[in-house]
């Protein structure tokens, strides 16, 4: 029989929480939040997402505080024939990330601009499935065939000899406790040096440090199964199969086989696991602004590929070996290629653009170095646009949509690890509190297609055909400061 319990290196919290690729995150700012598409931008919160056009700002300091205050529903389906209840058996995780921080520091001074800033750039929430995942629950639920199919020739053979069939096999359903929990959480701390070439083409490069950080709890517990009532009725595998080994007339031989198996099911039915994984790794950014006039800003940023490992801390010593004290997974993060474009074409009146390409297909996502999995077919795309009107010198107001394709194959899909495409809108405004501060609202939702996948699960040595369906739905609200030391 099969671990019960397989907690997977690659499990969804690892991922990016909402906007950008498969591990990172792009939903930087309350700005972002209300527009959707900042790529091209020329305000604070370039620091990230547009370095060099942090030189069209005034002389001068400037200082952005934003949090978002994110919540994702994660759903699978699993129509395993052997899961108890309805077919399909659905399957809920929350995922909440009440603090998701930006902070970004810029001095512009002549031609030159220094910054600074931290974010999250992947992860970021903490992901709760109280009736555990469906790659749990199989297991248990193989434990009704499977003893079965083992006590089905000893009641053949009580059968034989006394023309009694005692019906040991006749095990109905099983009952457990699953439980699954992970955080997990990617700072990113970055600096920039910004460079005014010419009046229309600036320049910038910087760097990212990231310390990444997954945690892991779980747990399979409390396992019964049904049993007929003259034998007990409801009780532990491992009981059970006591039961009928002490029952007279029971060969020798199967009271020994019965009895290990007995054992075996006592320590595989109660497993837990209690585990960190941390590491850290570095960017290399490049970027570029260009601004024909004062109505059309052009950006490009670069950034390269984070190689990135991750150590492992065993904290609860019955998992098993399902995670391995000292081991290390690979956790790379994918360069990626960023375009913006931020047209006036009125006084007022904004409109953005942005495209997001990520090189995922340079990533060893399996995350293990002597294994290599092919899962990715081709790269993650994402592109919007977006738009804001200023009501006079104070109120803004914009919305904006942004849609992600994913690249991924089914050997990455899976209930721990999945993606699908995506469709994300905002809207929000921005409000001139006084000449030095900026006080930016916006709220988000992000709808994702449903994906299907269709598999073999092994029971013994039995291939059973098995479907499963991913999907999510995300919401959030943010908030931000901008503060205006001198500049415009």
């Amino acid at each position: 029989m099969r671990k019960l319990l397989t907690f997977s290196i690659a499990v969804l919290i690892s991922g990016s929480l909402l906007a950008g690729g498969l591990v990172t995150n792009t939903n930087q700012s309350a700005m972002f939040t209300r527009l959707q598409n900042r790529n091209a931008s020329t305000d604070i919160d370039a620091v990230y997402f547009n370095p060099a056009g942090l030189t069209r700002l005034g002389d001068g300091l400037y200082v952005s505080i934003n949090n978002q205050t994110i919540s994702q529903t994660q759903t699978i389906t699993n129509n395993y024939q052997y899961l108890s209840g309805a077919k399909p058996r659905s399957y809920q995780g929350d995922v909440s990330a009440p603090i998701y921080p930006g902070v970004y520091v810029a001095y512009k001074k002549g031609k030159f601009a220094v910054s600074g800033g931290f974010n999250v750039i992947g992860g970021g929430g903490g992901a709760t499935y109280n009736a555990g995942l469906p790659s749990f629950e199989m297991s248990v639920a193989d434990l009704v065939p499977m003893l079965q199919s083992q006590l089905y020739p000893l009641d053949q053979a009580f059968l034989a000899g006394t023309g009694t069939d005692p019906g040991f096999r006749n095990v109905t359903g099983y009952n457990s406790a699953i439980y699954f929990e992970g955080t997990s959480v990617y700072f990113g701390y970055q600096a920039n040096l910004s460079y005014q070439i010419t009046d229309m083409i600036s320049a910038a490069v910087g760097v990212r440090y990231v310390t990444a950080k997954n945690t892991y709890k779980g747990h399979i517990n409390n396992v019964t199964v049904d049993a007929p009532a003259a034998y007990g009725g409801t009780q532990t595998p491992g009981n059970y199969l006591r039961t009928i080994a002490a029952i007279p007339g029971v060969p020798a031989g199967v009271v020994t086989q019965l009895t290990a198996t007995a054992a075996y099911l006592d320590a595989a039915t109660n497993v837990a696991a209690d585990a960190e994984m941390s590491g850290s790794g570095v960017t290399p950014i490049i970027s570029v602004d260009i601004a024909p006039s004062d109505k059309i800003n052009l950006s490009l940023r670069y950034e390269f590929k984070t190689s990135m490992d991750l150590k492992t801390t065993v904290h609860d010593n019955k998992t098993g070996g399902l995670f391995i004290q000292d081991s290390t997974a690979i956790a790379d993060m994918p360069a990626s290629l960023s375009v913006g474009l931020d047209v006036k074409p009125l006084e007022k009146l904004k409109l953005s653009g942005s495209f997001n390409y990520y090189f995922d297909k340079n990533v060893d996502y399996d995350g293990q170095e002597k294994v290599d999995i092919n899962m990715i077919d081709k790269n993650f795309v994402e592109f919007g646009v977006g738009a804001e009107y200023a009501f006079g010198k104070k109120l803004r107001a914009s919305a904006g949509w942004v849609h992600t394709i994913t690249g991924v194959n089914d050997n990455y899909q899976n209930d721990m690890s999945f993606s699908n495409n995506t469709n994300s809108f905002g809207a929000g405004i921005g409000y001139r509190i006084t000449p030095m501060i900026d006080l930016n609202l916006g709220g988000q939702y992000t709808t994702y297609a449903t994906n299907s996948k269709d598999f073999n699960h092994d029971l013994g040595t039995i291939p059973v055909a098995v479907t499963e369906t991913y999907t999510k739905k995300t919401w959030l609200i943010g908030i931000g400061l901008d503060f205006h030391f001198g500049g415009k």
